[in-house]
């Protein structure tokens, strides 16, 4: 069982690097990944530099509360991977947004599976060396 002040940080944490994320994406976005910047140019433009900022902390945050709150798994690197994959395929199949479909058309499945499981991942990698430093 989780802890409430594990799941209040990684809430925290994960909000954070949803903003954090996206604003990295869309700074790499606009040199990188092509004439689309991976397909994310779009979504940027419609949703602009400010909004999209905070869908991406929104979502992460939304995210972990179902992981935990709501399908109260366990807090383990595998599953975390595997949601986030999972995440990413329902965002696929459903297209919530639209505006992601440059990007999913740059993508395929391995790579936007890799790219889904990876923001679910950095807030517990972050969390572990928060508390790892705090040790010293």
């Amino acid at each position: 069982m989780v802890s409430h002040e594990t799941i209040a940080r990684l809430l925290i944490i994960s909000c954070l690097t949803g903003f954090a994320g996206d604003a990295a994406l869309q700074y790499l976005s606009t040199f990188m990944g092509g004439e689309t910047g991976w397909g994310l140019k779009e979504y940027f433009r419609q949703h602009g530099k400010a909004e999209s900022l905070f869908i991406a902390g929104g979502m992460m945050t939304l995210f972990y509360i179902i992981y935990f709150v709501i399908l109260g798994l366990p807090l383990n690197w595998y599953y975390l991977a595997i949601y986030g994959v999972v995440l990413d395929l329902l965002f696929r199949a459903t297209m919530i947004f639209p505006s992601l479909k440059g990007y999913y058309n740059h993508l395929n499945y391995f790579w936007s599976g890799f790219w889904g499981a990876l923001p679910m991942l950095m807030p517990y990698g972050i969390m572990l060396m928060i508390d790892k430093l705090s040790m010293k």
